[in-house]
């Protein structure tokens, strides 16, 4: 059976068009190859002007990080213990506690896991009480707080000197017009929110940098490092940062206990009072009825009783809730084992200075290869904005 004519045109053309296309991609295909390796070969023809400005920066890079202040830093690393582990070690205190009819499941106190502790040192109280902590700077034989230290006696850096007085220099004009203005210290008063100005803020996050709280998140432990200008500061900083923190996760985490004892105690003592109050009226009632013979004296005698049967049982009860809440406490207690004690550094901090470097080096090369990359077609558009 023949095709109809009209139908082998449409297949031929069809089969034409596919042919074309699969050409065309393959030739796009090419052109992207060819545009790669002419790219490689463009930054390749200019790898001495890539190897100058890489050096320029280097030098640069090494300027400023021999120029920059010497800073020390000190560490510490922790271990929390799970909590888990405490639970389990209370379950045979937990069983014989069920025996005399003490429940020890009083519910958990709020979950603060140490991968929050890093957010906990970059708040902004724990960053004031840290910065209003006195320390000892023995290079230049002084005591005061970071705060006094970072804002009146450490000077700025060669460079700081030039940022301040060239990016700078509008901030530094206009701060000379509004520093009336602003308030020049940090305040806070009474149920008011915290003032503090630019200055001190940009002095506060700068600050922050310098404490570093790193957690693992496999083993749970906690590395804390400090840097400052001076050894001896550094590590008494380091001291102040590891009490501070374990000081508020420890608080955080017993509050709610806490609170539940110290209402059950207070219950108790009155609950106590009452009983020792009741114990005494029926000891009294009791003595003076003993050879007497009424029925008005025997009910009153029995109404004291029944008193004194309901203050004992709500002192015993409340006796029990005590001694509940004082395990609830401990077992809430965290405890923090010390596994790289604080040790003043003797050596000078140089994780900056290779910072540094590293982005010069990044930098230098980074801007070489666009320059060599984007030169031609930016002259020619130029050249041709020109012409037009």
């Amino acid at each position: 059976m023949e095709e109809n004519p009209e139908i082998e045109a449409t297949k031929s053309q069809g089969q034409e068009a596919k042919g074309q296309g699969l050409k065309a991609n393959g030739r796009i295909v090419q052109e992207d190859e060819i545009d790669l390796i002419e790219l490689a070969k463009t930054i390749w023809a200019g790898r001495r002007l890539i190897v100058k400005i890489t050096s320029v920066f280097v030098i640069l890079g090494l300027i400023i990080a021999f120029t920059s202040k010497v800073e020390y830093e000190a560490s510490c690393k922790l271990l929390p213990e799970s909590q888990e582990g405490m639970k389990s070690s209370l379950g045979g205190l937990s069983g014989l506690a069920g025996l005399a009819g003490i429940n020890l499941d009083m519910g958990g106190a709020g979950v603060l896991t140490p991968e929050l502790y890093p957010e906990i040192a970059k708040s902004l109280p724990f960053q004031l009480q840290i910065l209003k902590d006195t320390l000892t700077f023995e290079n230049q034989n002084i005591r005061t707080t970071a705060f006094h230290y970072f804002k009146e006696i450490d000077k700025p850096t060669l460079l700081g000197y030039i940022a301040k007085y060239t990016i700078g220099l509008p901030g530094l004009i206009k701060s000379i017009f509004t520093e009336d203005a602003e308030t020049n210290e940090i305040i806070q008063a009474k149920d008011e929110p915290i003032r503090i100005s630019k200055e001190d803020w940009k002095l506060i996050e700068l600050f922050k940098g310098r404490i570093n709280i790193s957690v693992d998140s496999k083993s749970g432990m906690i590395d804390i490092s400090v840097e400052m200008p001076d050894p001896l500061a550094a590590a008494s900083l380091t001291e102040k940062v590891v009490a501070l923190l374990t000081d508020e996760v420890t608080e955080y985490k017993i509050n709610k206990a806490r609170n539940n004892l110290n209402f059950v105690q207070a219950s108790f003592i009155d609950a106590k009072k009452e009983f020792e109050t009741i114990h005494l009226a029926l000891a009294k009632m009791t003595d003076q009825n003993r050879n007497v013979s009424s029925a008005l004296a025997e009910i009153e005698l029995q109404r004291i009783q029944n008193e004194y049967n309901v203050a004992f049982e709500v002192y015993k009860g409340l006796a029990s809730q005590v001694e509940q809440a004082k395990i609830k406490l401990k077992e809430e207690m965290p405890v923090f084992t010390v596994l790289e004690p604080i040790i003043v550094p003797v050596e000078k901090s140089n994780m900056r200075k290779l910072h540094i470097l590293i982005i010069s080096i990044l930098l230098g090369a980074a801007l070489s290869a666009l320059y060599i990359i984007f030169k031609n077609p930016i002259l020619g558009l130029i050249s041709d904005v020109t012409k037009n």
